[in-house]
């Protein structure tokens, strides 16, 4: 099994390194862009340059849920984000046990910042686009099934996070099963 895991954390991340270039190329925020509404935005880890320019798009707010010791992560980036004008906030999310609590303090932030543009992101937009799948249904009332098509533009959360998505919901009364991945 830590065979498989390692195996396909070297996919994920060989994936991670092209598709960053590629985001570069295109001048997309990061890896796994998706637009989630006109104000929360979601990615895989952006490049330095780019954190240090998410105030010309119109970035107010910067969640990454990305611990700061994953790879590829900017050392510097809460200093990036911050000199340019966006707030800066860090959630480090455990791959392997993503909680309750990760959500409700992801939560209160987004509650905070209802009237900002957010970049919410992490290494690859997998735990970016599953909190924010959650927080758009949960708090904003958004029908799973609209709000998932943004979380299937990145993928369909299994093993850990399908459970951790379905303890979520179920937390909140909402009925919503995730399909199945291929």
């Amino acid at each position: 099994m830590a065979t498989v895991t390692l195996h396909s954390c070297s996919i994920v991340l060989a994936v991670a390194v092209c598709s960053t270039a590629c985001a570069e190329e295109t001048g997309e925020i990061g890896v796994n862009y998706v637009a989630a509404t006109e104000r929360i935005h979601t990615a895989g880890q952006p490049a330095a340059d780019t954190l240090a320019g998410l105030a010309e798009q119109g970035f107010e707010l910067v969640v990454n849920l990305a611990p700061p010791t994953s790879p590829g992560a900017v050392a510097n980036e809460g200093k990036l984000v911050a000199e340019d004008g966006p707030t800066y906030v860090n959630i480090p999310v455990s791959w392997q046990n993503p909680t309750y609590e990760d959500f409700a303090l992801f939560s209160a932030v987004m509650n905070g910042a209802r009237d900002r543009k957010v970049l919410v992101h992490c290494q690859l937009n997998m735990r970016a686009s599953a909190f924010t799948f959650l927080y758009r249904v949960v708090h904003e009332q958004v029908p799973p099934d609209e709000a998932f098509k943004a979380l299937s533009a990145v993928w369909v959360p299994r093993d850990q996070w399908a459970d951790f998505t379905a303890l979520v919901l179920d937390k909140h009364g909402i009925d919503f099963a995730l399909p199945k991945p291929e």
